[in-house]
């Protein structure tokens, strides 16, 4: 049996009290022998975590060490905010034990580097990723037609952390590549349009207050606009987490996630200047 721990800031969150419970339905629907074991708060008060430990049936670990040598595998979540991911994954990323960190991976661009290149120096397999990078619907597009001429996002949130949803899914259709980005909006809209070689383009709206994601997809330079449903996700990240801790397969690189903190980052570099061109963050692979 394959045990994984939970490692976060504090457990009364959303992903932290759904997440063991996909992962281990996920594996069972597809027979893998997984158990999310213990769990470990590193700001939260003693008694909370023993209580929420006791109520979602794991081992309660005072410390993130004693909670890696008691899991195969460590889950590193505080999804909600990424500003404390590299110093709570630190010592996970040392661990040399299979590490997945929840959305968003870091604050920006340079802690992500930092991130990769302290799990490279331990051998520590690592990937991160939102769920809707695993939507059936934009996984089932990519495998029939490949690499889009164009994709235009919308959705809700904020552009450190929530955005990553839409840039997980841009992403993953366009590759990696995108150049420089431009930016036009206020404070209730903002629009941004990153360009790729070939005249290939990336656009995303965010809205407030919050709208729906959505995703419009252009195979071709004058092809129309295909929407592209971007609902059904979870399952599929759990078998991706499944796989990745039982057999290592990494379903996300290290390149992906640096070119989303990249894009991410210019991002928010781009809405503070409105109308001028921001080039991005070369990937060092």
């Amino acid at each position: 049996m394959f045990r994984i721990g939970l490692l976060d800031e504090n457990l009364y969150n959303w992903h932290t009290m759904h997440y063991p419970h996909y992962l281990q339905l996920a594996a069972k629907l597809y027979g893998y022998d997984i158990v999310v074991a213990a769990a470990c708060a590193t700001e939260a008060d003693e008694s909370e975590s023993k209580r929420w430990c006791e109520e979602y049936k794991m081992e309660y670990c005072q410390t993130p060490e004693k909670l890696i040598a008691c899991s195969d595998g460590i889950m590193v979540m505080a999804a909600d905010e990424c500003g404390g991911h590299e110093g709570l994954a630190k010592p996970a990323l040392e661990s040399g034990k299979p590490v997945f960190c929840d959305k968003t991976f870091a604050p920006d661009y340079a802690a992500a580097a930092r991130m990769f290149a302290l799990a490279k120096a331990h051998g520590t397999p690592v990937f991160s990723c939102s769920s809707q990078r695993f939507c059936m619907e934009l996984l089932s597009w990519k495998q029939r037609y490949g690499t889009p001429y164009r994709v235009v996002s919308q959705g809700p949130g904020d552009l450190r952390n929530y955005s990553v949803h839409q840039y997980e899914m841009m992403e993953h259709l366009m590759g990696i590549g995108a150049k420089r980005c431009i930016a036009f909006g206020g404070e209730d809209a903002r629009h941004i349009l990153y360009e790729y070689a070939n005249g290939r383009t990336a656009q995303m709206t965010q809205m407030m207050p919050a709208i729906p994601f959505r995703l419009t997809v252009y195979k071709q330079e004058n092809a129309p606009g295909e929407d592209v449903a971007v609902t059904d996700h979870y399952m599929t990240l759990m078998l991706a987490l499944c796989r990745f801790f039982c057999e290592g397969a990494l379903p996300v690189l290290p390149e992906d996630t640096l070119e989303i903190m990249a894009m991410q980052e210019a991002g928010r570099r781009a809405c503070e200047r409105f109308g001028t061109w921001i080039s991005l963050q070369p990937i060092r692979k």
